[in-house]
């Protein structure tokens, strides 16, 4: 059995359609949210925006590197367990890149890309899933294993939950997703690096020795207290919040949101973004709280000003060219598509 592990299996292509909500999902992860130390910067009571625009940047805050990841995948093909659990099979291309600041030039110092192939594997001698993952690494796809889903209690199992179980390989490949941007980023851990997104979810060395910036658009947990929403509704553009600290046994850091575009409340939870960095970069720079406003001056700078570009408000007009600049290299997903089913016989 090789690549015909697949048809072995009750393989069948997976129509695309609109996906569906979970039929018994645990409670939202994003519920479990950390317990910030907003007393940091200023007491709760005191918390007020912080002017933060200079029209000179200060060049020991300005990122010299910009690390990116991208994901482009989709559940092409789902197969079927003795007990009928259903098997989702996500077909993917991920990558990581690096792009650095040369004069005023912006290059693509380093990328790399993998095709991959994801499912949960648990169900399936395990002498038919390594034959199956040999054979794909002769065709330049290589098995990601993911997880089974977590049920109650904690505990991890097979469900008939079709969505549930096609979250597992989605989840996979973003975490080898970011195992990429890591390699880019520990090309030289020595420059000055901008990471679009947390910083926590690098885990495979310690960055608490590296000098980095993680930039997110994304907020999915709530950290404030009461006053803290209040002054994050009502910053301006080039204004940011006091700075508050986010405990971790992997990577404590200090974090603040700054507001990027949206004057006069025109947008007011869009056009913010948080901003991590270590608290051992933040030790290394005297505990300077006027140091984090040179930071976000040179993000604002950074900043993308492409009307045409959906996300520009919270987005690094240099991570917007590093996406640029890997997407190149991937192919089409149709195309990628097509040609694992024909080398599959789906």
């Amino acid at each position: 059995m090789s690549l015909d592990f697949l048809l072995h299996y009750g393989g069948r292509r997976l129509r695309q359609y609109v996906v569906q909500p979970p039929l018994d999902a645990p409670p939202d992860e994003n519920e479990k949210t950390t317990k910030a130390t907003l007393d940091f910067e200023l007491a709760p009571d005191a918390w007020e925006a912080k002017p933060v625009a200079s029209d000179t940047v200060d060049p020991a805050a300005m990122p010299r590197r910009f690390i990116d990841g991208c994901h482009y995948g989709e559940t092409v093909a789902w197969l079927q367990d003795a007990l009928g659990h259903p098997i989702p099979v996500r077909l993917a291309e991920i990558g990581g890149v690096c792009m650095g600041i040369d004069g005023r030039t912006l290059r693509r110092e380093f990328a790399h890309v993998e095709r991959v192939v994801s499912l949960i594997v648990d169900p399936f001698p395990w002498h038919d899933v390594e034959i199956f993952a040999a054979a794909l690494r002769e065709i330049d796809l290589r098995l990601l294993p993911a997880n089974l889903p977590e049920l109650d209690a904690g505990q991890r199992g097979l469900t008939h939950d079709f969505e549930r179980m096609r979250e597992q390989p989605r989840v996979r490949c973003q975490h080898e997703m970011a195992v990429l941007e890591e390699l880019a980023l520990y090309q030289d851990p020595t420059t000055f690096s901008l990471v679009d997104g947390r910083l926590g979810r690098m885990q495979q060395s310690d960055l608490s020795s590296y000098d980095v910036i993680g930039v997110i658009k994304q907020h999915r947990e709530n950290y404030l207290h009461p006053r803290g929403w209040q002054v994050l509704y009502g910053l301006e553009p080039s204004q940011r919040t006091p700075a508050f600290q986010l405990p971790s046994k992997h990577l404590p850091v200090v974090s603040w949101y700054l507001k990027l575009d949206g004057a006069h409340g025109a947008m007011p939870n869009w056009g913010v973004v948080r901003v991590e960095i270590s608290c051992a970069h933040f030790e290394r720079e005297r505990c300077n709280f006027d140091y984090l406003n040179k930071v976000s001056n040179a993000l604002l700078h950074l900043r993308c000003r492409q009307g045409s570009y959906a996300r520009a408000p919270v987005s690094m007009e240099p991570i917007v060219r590093a996406e640029e600049s890997l997407k190149s290299l991937f192919t089409p997903p149709t195309t990628l598509a097509q040609r694992f089913y024909r080398l599959t016989g789906l």
